[in-house]
């Protein structure tokens, strides 16, 4: 995953998202006042994802299977319910609309070009005008940020509005438009957006009780051999991975509506479940880290262009990476270009893209009396 706020950001937002950000301060903090939990949160999400991305290409290797699996399956909900959470603001205001163009739309401009070009120039595919902005590896994240934010306003006056989520989402699947993995992934993500967005902030405050981090800590480590089994395909029935992913409907996955949509509500089962625990976990007070969890967009949207050069060009494949020693290697080089990426050189480096300054496409400010 990147947290998202609700002014500039998006993965990462005062910058432009946080891969998920929105105001900066959660409801019910004084103005001015951000919360480190939050922060060290949207960080180590982001981070994740970076790791999850480089995981992906070690695939052969059951351990990492296992912990991409558990990673997955909560990694992205997680992320996005911190971007709804953030996202209060466009429930309430409507000049919250006004950042996402300079947060998404313009972002999303800028980065989807070099991403498609690295597809042609390092993978030596063919270049297709008609295919240049098209969503692709993890830019859908900004589109679907776009219409869940222009959205907001509707879920403020629903009595039940996550429930109303779930089941648009479980519906959804059997949809013909899931051919599409970024509306599949808008649709199917919804719900923890919508939790995130709704829900009251004093409901997830035992998250930050001590006996709560033990018992989140517990839960991630038990979910580890849990996963290695299932991925051995020996003892728990398989099950399609692809439920982790979000971007496919049910008869893409060989499944009838009604086994999908099992399926798929107990995935949404385990990501609350993995990512409570994630967020249980997470540090309470000021870190190293912290004003990183302020820059999630920009780690969001600069790493993939850092590992699909490693992807598209070959390098994953050295026999050397994949052995234990070069999976941790690899891992802990996830983790720093995470760190690498959230620094404030590189923020006072790319601001230009990830946080462009487009007020000259804004109307002025309408004066309130």
């Amino acid at each position: 995953m990147a947290v998202t706020s609700a002014s500039p950001s998006s993965p990462s937002p005062s910058s432009g998202t946080e891969a998920p950000q929105g105001p900066a301060e959660p409801p019910g903090r004084p103005a001015g006042r951000r919360d480190a939990y939050f922060d060290n949160a949207k960080f180590c999400a982001a981070v994740l994802v970076v790791v999850g991305h480089v995981w992906a290409n070690f695939g052969e290797s059951h351990a990492v299977a296992a912990a991409y699996t558990v990673l997955y399956a909560f990694h992205m909900p997680v992320f996005v319910f911190i971007s709804g959470f953030f996202s209060r603001g466009f429930m309430r205001s409507t000049d919250k609309f006004r950042s996402i163009l300079p947060t998404l739309v313009v972002p999303y401009l800028i980065f989807i070009v070099p991403y498609r070009l690295q597809l042609v120039f390092i993978n030596g595919a063919d270049f297709d005008l008609h295919e240049l902005f098209r969503p692709h590896y993890l830019m859908w994240f900004l589109v679907a940020m776009v219409f869940w934010r222009l959205s907001a306003p509707l879920w403020a006056q629903l009595r039940h509005p996550t429930t109303v989520s779930v089941v648009l989402c479980l519906i959804a699947g059997s949809w013909a438009f899931n051919a599409d993995g970024t509306v599949a992934r808008t649709v199917g993500l919804l719900p923890f957006f919508v939790l995130g967005l709704t829900v009251d902030p004093a409901r997830i405050q035992w998250l930050r009780a001590r006996w709560a981090r033990w018992a989140g800590a517990a839960v991630l480590v038990a979910a580890l051999p849990i996963a290695y089994v299932w991925q051995l395909g020996t003892i728990v029935p398989e099950i399609n991975s692809d439920l982790l992913w979000w971007n496919r409907g049910y008869e893409d996955m060989d499944y009838a509506a009604l086994e999908g949509m099992g399926l798929r509500f107990a995935a949404m089962l385990a990501a609350l479940l993995l990512g409570a625990a994630f967020l249980a976990v997470i540090p309470r007070k000021t870190t190293w880290f912290t004003a990183m969890g302020t820059r999630t967009m920009f780690i969001y949207l600069l790493h993939g262009l850092v590992v699909k050069i490693f992807d598209y060009g070959g390098y994953f494949e050295a026999e050397a990476l994949h052995t234990p020693a070069g999976l941790v290697a690899v891992t802990l080089s996830a983790v720093a270009l995470g760190v690498l990426l959230g620094t404030s050189p590189v923020r006072r480096l790319f601001r230009w893209a990830v946080e462009p300054r487009v007020d000259w496409l804004l109307k002025p400010r309408q004066s309130r009396t």
